[in-house]
């Protein structure tokens, strides 16, 4: 629906099956390298066109074939990535969750109260997600009423009683920059999570001029207070102010028509779900005579109370948390990933009652780099999205993390979980000319531009213009030929300039991947 300087480490080294091969890696790229030699020119006349001699460039390209190194520039120069860190955060949460993993909210009762318990899910009334299922954002809250009104519940005596302690209690990452705090990209993360934390605040000017507006809040609920001093009528545009830690959303000045602001986050994702659930419930003729209230419900090992009677729960896999994360860069659904990540990594290293948590999920991303032989040298992980500037990487350690996960049975689901040039996602409006055949992760903030991924060369059977994609979603079989990732920071202006060399270098990629398919 809505849409944030390290010296260079040492040479990355790549494992196969988890054992390092270096006599094998020399010798395919002593192999490789006079194949390789036309791609080596044609991305050294791309950088050679970039704008501002103080740009910091970095890139790396990796013959997924052989491990090859294919090109690089400054590779293990850590820089900021923006929005391609997601790539590191997805890596992780589907060594440590798995392919199979599903979020589970759950709703509950006990004799007087009910209960609802988060999982971390971030997809909770999601309107991109609930639209391609074909439901409403509150849909789910719908059908739970539903529920219990076929079982004859149309009161509860006790309280309504939620619990977000499958994560800590930091809803804002410490690195972020406070002027962004109250924007959708920066929405604070909970162990409950509703409309992407955000509530959407409209205006209705009346036909009579000087009169206040009406205003509308969606999702409804009942917690936020609106001040508002906004006139009908005049020239505009309305202002809306909000502090990133408040419940009031202050409306002034003149509004001329129908004026929808946008997404504005909300500083209690886990109140936030319990209130638009109780609002839904009352809607459903159900009522609540107790309070909403905030309480531990989850046991220590993570399970629930056997005393609990399990009424309805709510399910999203993994595949839907990535593909929101990679190909439309939503920032939350990566942080509650590296949360959730978090949360698993504690326990399995035996940690009793853990939280997940930006912390841990740090832990898990350095941990998979060292599994997968990756220097990490540089290397500086703040949060999960790419929203905070205390992020460093390398090309290297991008493009190495993509050649990595291209060997493991989960590396086809982060592919598949990434844009695609001139199909979908961040990437849907470039490369046009060559639809599906680069799957990537962008990453833009001021002076940075970072594009990262694989590019997958059509087989002879496939068509220049064939998408990748099967009637369900799904890739198509093909195989990655290059891991990529070019980085450029530092630079003023526009970044246009920069957009346009990555594709050069793709174009020179895709070149000559396609010669090689065709030779075969």
């Amino acid at each position: 629906m809505h849409k944030r300087n390290e010296k260079p480490g040492p040479a990355s080294r790549y494992t196969l099956g988890g054992s390092r091969v270096f006599a094998a890696a020399v010798a395919a790229i002593l192999v490789a390298a006079p194949a390789h030699a036309g791609i080596a020119r044609a991305i050294d006349a791309a950088l050679a066109s970039v704008p501002h001699a103080r740009t910091h460039v970095s890139a790396c390209v990796i013959d997924v074939q052989n491990g090859a190194n294919v090109y690089d520039r400054n590779a293990d120069t850590a820089l900021i990535p923006a929005s391609s860190m997601k790539v590191f955060a997805m890596a992780a949460a589907l060594i440590e969750l798995g392919e199979n993993f599903e979020f589970e909210t759950v709703l509950a009762r006990d004799g007087n109260n009910l209960y609802l318990i988060g999982d971390g899910d971030p997809s909770l009334g999601d309107e991109k997600l609930c639209k391609r299922r074909g439901d409403s954002v509150t849909g789910a809250f719908e059908r739970w009423a539903d529920r219990l009104v076929s079982s004859g519940v149309t009161r509860v005596s006790g309280d309504l009683v939620f619990d977000g302690s499958i994560f800590d209690h930091e809803r804002f990452n410490t690195t972020w920059e406070e002027k962004d705090l109250d924007n959708w990209y920066a929405a604070p993360v909970g162990g409950l999570n509703f409309n992407d934390n955000c509530v959407d605040v409209t205006l209705h000017p009346s036909a009579t001029s000087g009169e206040l507006v009406s205003v509308t809040v969606s999702p409804r609920c009942s917690i936020i207070e609106i001040a508002n001093k906004c006139k009908s009528g005049g020239k505009g545009p309305p202002v809306l102010r909000h502090a990133f830690d408040s419940f009031q959303y202050k409306i002034s000045g003149r509004c001329p028509k129908r004026w929808p602001f946008g997404p504005v986050s909300f500083p209690d994702p886990e109140m936030l779900t319990a209130d638009v659930l109780r609002t839904v419930l009352r809607d459903k003729g159900i009522v609540i005579e107790g309070r909403i209230r905030r309480d531990r419900v989850r046991q220590a090992d993570g399970s629930l109370p056997p005393g609990l009677a399990i009424v309805a729960t709510y399910t999203t896999s993994i595949a839907d948390i990535l593909n929101r994360a990679g190909k439309n860069s939503q920032n939350l659904f990566a942080e509650a990933l590296m949360k959730r990540t978090g949360y698993e990594w504690l326990k399995r290293k035996g940690v009793q009652d853990p939280r997940g948590g930006w912390v841990p999920g740090r832990q898990a991303v350095v941990e998979m780099l060292d599994d997968a032989g990756i220097d990490i040298g540089g290397f500086a992980v703040a949060d999960g999205s790419g929203l905070s500037r205390e992020n460093r990487c390398t090309a290297r350690q991008l493009a190495g993390v993509l050649y990595w996960m291209s060997k493991r049975p989960e590396g086809a689901l982060l592919c598949n979980s990434l844009s695609v040039a001139g199909v979908d996602g961040s990437l849907e409006k470039r490369l046009q000319h060559s639809p599906g055949v680069v799957f990537g992760k962008t990453g833009t903030m001021r002076g940075v531009r970072t594009l990262c991924g694989y590019i997958m060369p059509h087989t002879n059977d496939e068509t220049a213009d064939a998408s990748p994609h099967t009637a369900d979603g799904s890739s198509s079989s093909n195989k990655p030929r290059f891991a990529f990732c070019i980085m450029f920071n530092g630079y003023p202006g526009a970044s246009t300039p920069y957009r346009e060399i990555q594709d050069r270098i793709c174009h020179a990629l895709i070149n000559a991947a396609s010669i090689e398919v065709g030779t075969k």
